[in-house]
């Protein structure tokens, strides 16, 4: 740890204040999640590792997208975000997710929800993150570890349950913001929700752009985001749901330092649409939820292609025998498109001006039971009926015991897989399609301890995952195509301290040290992050700093790993009672670094807004 650490933590604790207060905000184990299982519960019953960031830690992120907001409170969380704004789409584009150093190129071992509905590209079967708002987001709930058994496919390295907003109270109300930065940068975002009685209605809009930061490249990027929901309460126990959400964005890829690129444009429409019917009563709980995604790419290079993403999800929660619940559930899912590229002759051109489709149903069985009020146990099995590979068995199992009034053990052990993708099976010469899913084994760990009426909560946990049958590219055969010859061994240990004080004072802490067999991009061996933030009156203060040792920035270059220190600061001002004035400044170090190898990183960068409520 290096000399600008240790006084960066000095000053985090000099900024603390008085170590008690009066008005305090809930922790961890009381946090209520509906991630873990397929319903409210207390998180202390819940066996997997998860991570909640509620909508004032969002709010005052200052981050336009959520994933970004994700970063300090996600223990083992690595996410590329190496422009000022937008992440693009195609080879050599951000947005990466890494959960303890599981990622995929591109980025299809991470699963992204929408409240409880699986969000990936039809075709390459990745999330597309630029269409992920703060503004709609009400909570996120992140599983760190496998999470195929209640969520499918792409949950190898865990879940990110991003929940949309619901709404503050009766009437109308809502916000606006804008924002100006370095750059070129700018933001604009607004809000209204209006709820009488039964009725819930709310619509945000928000437009982005910056003329980007390299100066031997075209990064620039662009984006115009729509997002309507609708709820109407039918019964105490019957709630209809349904929403709308488009994004329309263009990212000029810069491409590398030593191939810089002046044009190459890269245009993608995204939209979801969804219709949920949820039920809550006493015994029984659950929802039939059904969605369909869309989108639409266009690139300068001659890539164009169109995807759909469509099914539903039917679960019930059983809780018929006390302390017992039994969810049972059916998944089913058809994803697939069309892609075309004219300037690609044949043979690089297999697979491409047809329309692929792949078809999946699951049905899965969890149950929980609670023994002697302080154990939890949970029993879970997922039935695979895949149109290409045919059937497959995913198993998980988990435990929570509380030893005492404060301190909580975890552990669970569960299998987690992805199904092969349409570029995996049928585009492009390395394509295979006798593939089958890439599968991985999960064992964890956790030990969490509470102290100071929930002020003060410890969490440390321990895993090893070992994956197998991954689909790489065999140069043995002729010619090269994908197979399922993969494998990897990550262990690790992740621990995090959150303290609240009092609402004027936050810290959050995380570490995560992690030993990978291969190397992989975004899996650093040591990877801290330390926020905090501080309220003197209208005035808060929140600095974010991150430690990055032994980061591999390239599959080819084994020995060409790099340590990073980055210091974010953001300043805010309450001018009046609906009027938030704030400055976010980023990399104030002035960092040379690069995540991937050939794309440098920001350098200083900084962002001031203003957001009013009403």
């Amino acid at each position: 740890m290096n000399r600008p650490i240790y006084g960066i933590i000095l000053w985090f604790f000099a900024l603390s204040g008085p170590l008690y207060g009066q008005d305090t905000d809930t922790l961890g184990l009381d946090q209520v999640v509906v991630t873990g299982t397929r319903m409210a519960r207390s998180a202390a019953q819940v066996s997997s590792s998860i991570s909640v960031v509620d909508k004032n830690q969002i709010r005052e992120s200052g981050q336009i997208n959520v994933l970004q907001a994700l970063v300090p409170h996600v223990p083992g969380l690595l996410l590329n975000d190496r422009s000022l704004l937008g992440f693009g789409v195609g080879p050599g584009s951000g947005g990466n997710i890494s959960i303890r150093g599981i990622s995929g190129t591109p980025n299809n071992r991470i699963l992204v929800l929408i409240d409880g509905q699986p969000q990936f590209m039809g075709i390459f079967s990745h999330p597309i993150a630029d269409a992920y708002h703060s503004s709609d987001i009400e909570r996120v709930e992140v599983i760190r570890g496998a999470a195929s058994v209640l969520y499918g496919s792409n949950a190898m390295g865990g879940a990110i349950n991003l929940i949309t907003d619901k709404g503050e109270k009766q009437g109308w109300s809502g916000n606006i913001g804008a924002n100006l930065g370095s750059f070129g940068t700018q933001a604009y975002t607004g809000k209204l929700n209006y709820e009488k009685g039964k009725w819930q209605s709310l619509i945000s809009v928000n437009r982005s752009k910056t003329k980007g930061y390299r100066e031997d490249a075209n990064d620039g990027f662009e984006n115009n985001a729509l997002f309507y929901k609708l709820n109407f309460q039918v019964k105490d126990e019957i709630r209809l749901a349904a929403d709308f959400q488009l994004s329309d964005a263009t990212y000029f890829h810069p491409g590398t330092l030593e191939g810089p690129l002046s044009d190459d444009r890269r245009d993608y429409l995204r939209g979801r649409v969804s219709l949920g019917l949820v039920n809550q009563g006493d015994k029984v709980s659950g929802a039939a939820l059904f969605y369909h995604n869309f989108g639409e790419h266009q690139f300068k290079s001659g890539f164009e292609s169109t995807d759909t993403n469509q099914g539903f999800n039917i679960y019930q929660n059983l809780q018929l025998i006390p302390g017992q619940t039994i969810t049972v559930g059916v998944d089913h899912s058809r994803f697939g498109g069309r892609a075309v590229n004219e300037t690609l002759p044949p043979p690089a051109a297999v697979g491409l001006d047809v329309s692929h489709r792949i078809n999946q149903t699951d049905i899965y069985l969890q149950m929980q039971q609670t023994l002697w009020e302080k154990a939890h146990v949970n029993l879970g099995v997922r039935e695979i009926n895949n149109s290409q590979f045919g059937k497959s068995t995913i198993p998980g199992f988990g435990l929570t015991y509380a030893l005492s009034e404060k301190n909580l053990l975890k552990m669970s052990s569960s299998k987690a897989f992805r199904s092969p993708s349409v570029v995996d099976l049928y585009l492009f010469p390395p394509a295979n399609e006798e593939l089958n899913p890439e599968t991985m084994w999960n064992h964890e760990m956790g030990l969490t301890h509470v102290m100071t009426g929930h002020q003060l909560e410890m969490e440390l946990v321990v895993y090893y995952t070992k994956g197998d049958n991954l689909i790489q590219l065999d140069p043995s055969t002729a010619p090269p195509s994908n197979r399922n010859i993969g494998a990897f061994r990550n262990r690790g240990l992740e621990t995090q301290v959150r303290y609240n004080p009092s609402k004027k004072f936050h810290l959050v802490f995380n570490y995560n040290f992690l030993d990978v067999s291969d190397n992989v991009l975004f899996a650093p061996k040591h990877h801290l992050n330390m926020q905090v933030t501080k309220k003197f009156g209208d005035f808060s203060i929140a600095p974010f700093v991150q430690q990055i040792f032994g980061l591999n920035n390239s599959p080819e270059l084994e020995d060409n790993t790099i340590d990073y220190t980055l210091l974010n600061i953001n300043l805010g001002y309450q001018l009046l009672e609906e009027l938030k004035c704030y400055v976010l400044a980023k990399n104030l170090f002035d960092t040379v670094y690069q995540l991937e190898n050939g794309y440098p990183m920001p350098g200083i960068n900084v962002t001031a807004g203003i957001n009013v409520e009403f």
